[in-house]
């Protein structure tokens, strides 16, 4: 192989790990703009530059998380976490309810916006909404979850598509009202307050450790692990900041509306172009149920070997296990639904930021970074081919 193909393939595979970064991103609230909006375009022009210091900080994370489950040959979150906390071994156990969480509260969101979206079609009233969309997840789990994570690749690249097209042509409706944004300096909350926002948004973002040390084999040098870092932060970053500015360019508009649940809907909807309007209706509602779909079926896969370990009788079988903790997850997404979207987000997301930030972000950047450099320097190459002597 030549240095050029060697490049070529050490840059595909550090794009690749980017790309699962960028789609753990992409849930519901980022989907549907709702967190865009409350953690940085409802604050004006703070929140259109703070999406960059967010993501890169937590490029930073996951880049010495990642480097160090290479330096230790380590494919499970769990071993790096342990490894981070020696020998407080078991304080990776916050990392753990930090997960569990921010999972549950994503499927929570997931059903909230999913009901508005079944509510706003057909004339129902919310408890039927949330049980018809409850229903369905359930039997999607149960009868069809290897067909939604077959597709959740192109649903979640064609509800990329649609969010790119939103923002640039809501920009570019709105030019005017950007610009009087920018020249009077809006910030309603200051700076101090919208920045301490972006390290909360940054914190419950740590989510996506697990699936990038899971997948992250593939980049054998340290220079592809920082290849992937910033390409993850280009990605996240800019594309958060792009639907920040859009965000910020309606916010007059959206907050007249109260249109903060749904913000990027809205805007679609305003834009007079009815094929966009109802692709994105169609591509987010499907996106939306596979997010969901995907989470739960991830709490089910860790938890069945787990519990009823010794049980007996209908317990003992496999399928009722997963049938048990599929409804129960649900139902607790459910009632977490009651609270809207929008409360999710912004209240419930946030908790769990602290969470990520205590389990995660401040002992990767506090201890994390020494223990990759003494495990450097004493020699331990681990699964890096580049340090090697």
């Amino acid at each position: 192989m030549t240095n050029s193909t060697a490049t070529k393939v050490g840059l595909g595979a550090a794009f690749s790990v980017a790309s699962v970064w960028f789609t753990t991103h992409a849930g519901a609230g980022f989907a549907t703009g709702n967190q865009g909006w409350q953690y940085f375009a409802s604050y004006g022009v703070p929140g259109m530059v703070l999406p960059l210091v967010s993501m890169g900080l937590l490029a930073w994370i996951l880049y010495e998380a990642m480097l160090m489950s290479q330096l230790i040959g380590a494919r499970s979150y769990g071993d790096v976490m342990k490894h981070l906390f020696h020998p407080y071994d078991k304080l990776y156990l916050i990392f753990e309810v930090f997960y569990y969480c921010i999972v549950l509260a994503a499927v929570g969101g997931v059903i909230s916006a999913a009901t508005d979206m079944v509510m706003d079609v057909v004339p129902i009233s919310l408890a039927p909404a949330t049980i018809i969309i409850g229903i369905i997840l359930v039997l999607l789990i149960i009868f069809g979850a290897d067909l939604v994570r077959k597709v959740a690749t192109v649903l979640g690249i064609l509800i990329i598509f649609c969010g790119f097209s939103i923002w640039i042509l809501g920009i570019a409706a709105h030019t005017q009202q950007l610009g009087e944004a920018i020249s009077t300096g809006f910030a309603p909350n200051g700076w101090a307050y919208p920045l301490w926002r972006s390290i909360i948004y940054c914190g419950f973002q740590c989510v996506a450790l697990p699936a990038l040390v899971g997948c992250c084999d593939t980049l054998t040098t340290k220079k592809s692990l920082k290849q992937s870092a910033v390409l993850g932060f280009l990605l996240n970053g800019f594309g958060v900041a792009v639907s920040a500015w859009m965000l910020v360019a309606w916010h007059s508009d959206i907050t007249a509306a109260g249109e903060i649940a749904l913000p990027n809907l809205y805007v679609c909807g305003q834009l007079g172009i009815p094929v966009l309007f109802y692709f994105y209706q169609i591509c987010l509602f499907c996106c939306l149920i596979s997010t969901g779909v995907g989470c739960i079926f991830g709490i089910v896969v860790r938890l069945e070997n787990s519990i009823f370990t010794k049980a007996s009788g209908i317990m003992s079988n496999l399928t009722a296990k997963r049938l048990l903790i599929t409804v129960v997850a649900i139902l607790v997404c459910m009632g977490i639904s009651t609270f809207g979207l929008s409360n999710i987000v912004s209240t419930g997301y946030q908790f769990c930021g602290y969470l990520g930030l205590i389990g995660c972000a401040v002992p990767f950047l506090v201890v994390g970074i020494r223990k990759n450099r003494k495990m450097i320097a004493e020699g331990k190459t681990g699964l890096l081919t580049d340090l090697k002597k």
